[in-house]
């Protein structure tokens, strides 16, 4: 195990995992946090052996998002310029995973609010305990989503319903939250880890290159319109015509076998 106290980062095979480690504050973000998530979330997209990566809290929580105590004290002291930096590496934190190539799953073991439940929302997947709950809390201190959240809750569960949990800053428990899509499945407690190993050991058999190139793409059609999306994808398919991928997935399908990608 690597990194610092507060988030550290471990290999499981093909899955890179990275733990929100403050359980003594369910894992809010505080001192550096933000800036050592991203860098965690850097190295693991650099390590060639990582197909996937999982974030997840330690302890009950997965994150509650920024401190409070850390923004009262903000706020007496009229640090504004202290404040916007929080929110920018906020900010980074989402690009990056928006940016890298290897998908990632937010594995929610506990609650998930305000900025912890828009870092969840940014990830690709998420698998999450029965003993979650997530919800945009913002509007209860007085303050608004950031971490994208008003980016990617109405893509997932509807403007009218995102606006219901936006301005009411309620939680949700994991059965409703999966009803809504936020969750792509709800598990038993004990079994939420390796639920995140069976789904990244699916998604590792597959065609790197492939995966990386859908997930811009599906990324990408949040925003843009048809048109586009369908040259995205011709152009995605020819590279995946010429790769050796292709030729192995055929080949195996042909031989009556199971696929080796990315060998």
């Amino acid at each position: 195990m690597s990194g610092t106290d507060t988030i550290t980062i471990e290999r499981d095979g093909n899955l890179g995992w990275i733990r929100i480690n403050r359980p003594e504050r369910l894992n809010a973000f505080a001192g550096d946090m933000r800036e050592r998530l991203d860098q965690a979330l850097q190295e693991l997209d650099g390590n060639g052996a990582v197909r996937c990566v999982a974030i997840t809290g330690v302890g009950r929580a997965f994150s509650t998002g920024g401190d409070v105590q850390v923004m009262a004290e903000l706020a007496e002291n009229g640090d504004a310029e202290g404040f916007e930096e929080l929110v920018r590496t906020g900010i980074r934190v989402v690009k990056r995973i928006d940016q890298m190539r290897k998908p990632v799953i937010a594995a929610v073991n506990g609650a998930a609010a305000g900025a912890g439940a828009c870092l969840a929302l940014a990830c690709d997947l998420r698998i999450a305990s029965q003993n979650a709950t997530i919800g945009l809390t913002f509007i209860r201190v007085g303050l608004h989503p950031d971490w994208g959240g008003a980016y990617f809750l109405p893509r997932v569960i509807g403007s009218a319903l995102a606006a219901e949990l936006v301005m009411t800053g309620g939680m949700i428990n994991a059965k409703r939250a999966e009803r809504l899509g936020l969750f792509n499945r709800v598990v038993p407690a004990d079994e939420l880890e390796s639920a995140v190993r069976g789904l990244a050991g699916q998604i590792a058999g597959g065609p790197p290159d492939v995966i990386a190139d859908a997930k811009r793409t599906l990324r990408r059609s949040l925003a843009a319109d048809l048109d586009e999306i369908l040259e995205m994808e011709a152009d995605a398919q020819l590279k995946a015509f010429r790769s050796p991928d292709f030729n192995e997935g055929i080949g195996a399908f042909l031989e009556k076998r199971a696929p080796r990608f990315g060998r």
